[in-house]
């Protein structure tokens, strides 16, 4: 199973109690034709949850939080400087330049808060909530057994599963 999937790439994720009847749903996926290129099964003693595609959040999150930081509070900085030639803004006892810095560092570390929240917020609730789901069905000892391919693929290995399955996503 490929980390990055393609654009018309789907995926299924089934989870499955114990690790006996999740090699019996790989067995019966591979038993109704489904090549073991497409399937992968995550757990204890099978392929780890980075090996798949399931990053920790953690990382992912603070990676969109760098990403938020960084642009917001560029924008910000650029826009302090805008503002600050446009209308004239001075600070009292301060010259122009002295103004332009003091306006232009606040306005990026202003940016640079917002978008380390905003950035923080994508990350954990957008980019990482199957990561996490996943994750949490890991820790409390089920397994996941993945399936990755076209539409009509996951569609069918889904018609298969849907006795075996507990909690699909």
């Amino acid at each position: 199973m490929t980390h990055t999937r393609s654009k018309h790439s789907r995926l299924m994720i089934a989870v499955l109690p114990d690790e006996s009847s999740a090699f019996e749903a790989y067995r019966l996926l591979q038993c109704h034709g489904i090549s073991p290129e497409h399937l992968a099964l995550v757990g204890k003693g099978y392929s780890s949850p980075d090996s798949v595609g399931l990053f920790n959040p953690t990382r992912t999150t603070w990676r969109y939080a760098k990403r938020g930081m960084f642009w917001v509070g560029a924008f910000s900085m650029v826009m302090g400087m805008t503002l600050h030639v446009i209308f004239n803004l001075q600070l009292p006892n301060l010259d122009w330049h002295q103004t332009l810095l003091t306006i232009t560092s606040t306005a990026g570390i202003i940016g640079i808060a917002v978008g380390g929240t905003i950035g923080t917020l994508y990350g954990w609730f957008v980019k990482s909530s199957l990561s996490i789901s996943c994750r949490n069905c890991l820790d409390r000892g089920q397994y996941l057994l993945m399936l990755e391919g076209s539409e009509t693929l996951t569609r069918r290995g889904r018609e298969i599963l849907d006795s075996y399955t507990v909690k699909p996503y």
